[in-house]
């Protein structure tokens, strides 16, 4: 909604504070991990940065009435499918309002206008034409109706928070694919264990906002107002470890686990470990799943793992990885700052002296401010470097002054879809080093991507690639690329690749992390935060990286 008031104002030439205004805090909204709803709700609007108050009486008046009349005012009179055409990649406002003039009415519309070549009859540019379909086949518009990760994250802590407000509730544990930290969560579950069953149950379908579906003896499920299905199954202490491995899943680690305790005579459930044969078996109830997989001579994988990818012999052989951990992060080194280096994405809402407060706030030596390139189009080299010699020299005067947390000076450099680098090598000269990212031209193909990508690290002055697939979740699949070569090029070339914790990014995918991690790769665990309060996502990447 935020970036359709952007896009408005742009089109009814608004002037740039306005239009600044509405995308500084459309980017807010973007990189926070808690809903704007949930905020006003609980009167906190003001928490998100370059939300004012005239944008808080706007919001408020959407959440009371489901409208805001100045909003409808302002977008009267621009056809509303201009709004869906700039959620695809390289389509902005003009363009979008130019389809719109040429008479397409949707997305489907414009996929068959586009293979039929009308459009280009119409006199609409062939060289753009040729890139939004492979964009627009890459997006998904269709809801997949699973939520990102630390979205569900919260959501579940609220929960639990509620829940373990009654006196009868021992413990609560999130259960399934947010347990094993998924880049995306279905339905949130949960296992309880309480002495007292029916009162809990009493208690949970008490929770706010949220109706009962089905209620049992140990099992109850809720749906919230806001279209969160919640399954909660309570038990009684001395069953909580084989409830809580059972539920946790994964399927795959689950079939596995019970072909190793058949060998053993032993059969698994939710309920505990029973003996197979005898005819009056013995069941073993486990409190925990340390006594749970110890009956079965092993280790306890950490629920990232359990995927069926060589956790179960390994917890079997006691050499379970030794994963990487929360306190572990001693820094953060792709973070955008508010300094005006005139790109043309967007900046950052935090000063440099800001961003390391909160990096020492977080426990961290180091910090690395990584705004984006100059614009290309605006700027000559001479500008660019003129820019970057000054933003330089920012961040040397802080280091120069301040000794707990060093600030890095970097810069996130777009790759071009030629592979070079959309700065000059002299302003590159300048940094600690450079992250390259793909920002455009997801549509290549897997050659010439893979080419173009290689080519920026080689630049001597390239450490970092950034969010490596490019995919955004439940928006865009990853771009095409030949990952065996890029691996084997980073590998022997000493670069790294960044698991990027952003909420719709989580990028590079787990599956990949394991892949990079044979070929020797090293990785990178980054935020991209655009603004301090979402450096704490960096648990998101540290979760990625356990589960590769």
């Amino acid at each position: 909604m935020l970036e359709d008031m952007a896009t408005a104002y742009i089109l009814k030439k608004g002037n740039i504070f306005q239009i600044r205004a509405y995308k500084n805090a459309a980017t807010a909204v973007e990189h926070s991990t808690v809903e704007v709803k949930d905020l006003w709700e609980a009167g906190r609007l003001d928490q998100i940065p370059n939300v004012g108050e005239g944008l808080q009486q706007y919001l408020d008046e959407l959440f009371k009435t489901g409208k805001v009349k100045h909003w409808e005012e302002v977008k009267n009179g621009i056809p509303e499918q201009v709004f869906e055409f700039t959620e695809i990649s390289g389509v902005g406002p003009k363009t979008a309002f130019k389809l719109a003039q040429l008479g397409v009415e949707d997305i489907e519309d414009l996929k068959d206008k586009l293979r039929s070549g009308e459009l280009i009859k119409k006199g609409f540019s062939q060289k753009v034409a040729e890139k939004l379909l492979p964009a627009i086949e890459q997006m998904s518009f269709v809801k997949s109706g699973r939520m990102l990760l630390p979205y569900a994250f919260n959501q579940a802590q609220k929960v639990i928070d509620y829940v373990k407000k009654s006196a009868f509730v021992e413990k609560i544990e999130a259960l399934g694919s947010l347990r094993r930290m998924v880049a995306t969560i279905g339905d949130l579950d949960f296992a309880v264990t309480s002495n007292n069953i029916q009162q809990t149950i009493e208690h949970i379908i008490n929770l706010p906002d949220s109706q009962v579906v089905k209620e049992g003896e140990t099992q109850v499920t809720l749906s919230t107002s806001s279209g969160l299905n919640l399954d909660f199954i309570i038990t009684k202490p001395e069953s909580f470890g084989s409830l809580l491995q059972h539920y946790t899943g994964s399927k795959a680690h689950n079939i596995h686990l019970r072909k190793v305790a058949e060998k053993k005579g032993l059969s698994l459930s939710e309920h505990g470990i029973r003996e197979a044969k005898n005819q009056k078996p013995k069941v073993f109830k486990t409190a925990t799943e340390k006594e749970f997989y110890h009956l079965l001579g092993m280790d306890v994988p950490p629920p990232e793992i359990r995927e069926d990818t060589g956790e179960i012999e390994a917890a079997l052989a006691h050499k379970l990885p030794d994963l990487v951990k929360q306190e572990d992060i001693k820094g953060d080194l792709h973070i955008h700052d508010n300094f005006p280096i005139e790109t043309g994405r967007d900046l950052g809402l935090n000063s440099i002296e800001e961003i390391a407060e909160q990096a020492k706030i977080l426990g961290y030596l180091y910090v690395g401010v990584a705004d984006h390139t100059p614009s290309i189009s605006n700027h000559t080299n001479k500008e660019m470097v003129a820019l970057v010699k000054t933003r330089t020299r920012l961040v040397e005067q802080y280091n120069s002054s301040h000794i707990s947390v060093r600030v890095l000076n970097l810069l996130e450099v777009d790759i071009l879809p030629d592979g070079r680098l959309s700065v000059p090598e002299e302003a590159l000269k300048l940094l600690d080093f450079a992250i390259v990212s793909v920002h455009s031209g997801h549509w290549m193909d897997k050659e010439n991507m893979t080419k173009r990508i290689i080519k920026a690290l080689e630049s001597p002055y390239v450490k970092v690639l950034g969010h490596p697939t490019g995919r955004l979740l439940n928006q865009r699949e990853s771009y095409e690329v030949d990952w065996n070569e890029v691996f084997k090029f980073a590998a022997k070339n000493n670069k790294a690749l960044e698991i990027n914790s952003s909420p719709d990014r989580l990028d590079l995918p787990d599956i990949l992390v394991r892949q990079a991690k044979e070929k020797g790769v090293k990785f990178v665990i980054n935020t991209d935060s655009h603004e301090i309060n979402s450096m704490e996502i960096m648990r998101f990447g540290v979760a990625v990286a356990r589960r590769g």
